[in-house]
């Protein structure tokens, strides 16, 4: 598998687990340290608060914008979507010890699902 690859599947499970509320899975991927901006564009969660926020939601579809492999960084950009609700997403991991770990992520709203 490719690092593009490894990357598209890590995130794909990312987003099943936001679905379902799988906090272990999600808390197994983060770095020591975590940085999520949510979709309001003024709440900033460190890895505890976004764990705590995790519960079973309706599901969101995963859509693949860019995966930038950069050594031992990465940057993958993505959108999800329910309905009308669309939410940007740039996600950084780094590797540590050997496997990809989320250092930050940043969401932005990009419709509402009034609107």
């Amino acid at each position: 598998m490719t690092e593009d690859e490894v990357l598209r599947a890590l995130n794909t499970r990312v987003n099943e687990a936001e679905n379902s509320g799988d906090r272990d899975f999600l808390a197994g991927i983060l770095a020591p340290e975590l940085a999520f901006l949510r979709a309001d564009g003024k709440t900033v969660d460190d890895g505890g608060r976004f764990l705590q926020k995790v519960a079973r939601r309706e599901p969101y579809e995963l859509t693949f914008e860019q995966v930038e492999v950069l050594g031992t960084r990465a940057i993958v950009k993505c959108v999800v979507t329910r309905g009308k609700e669309r939410v940007h997403n740039v996600r950084l991991f780094v590797r540590l010890e050997g496997r990809w770990k989320l250092l930050a992520w940043a969401n932005e709203q990009l419709t509402s699902s009034t609107s």
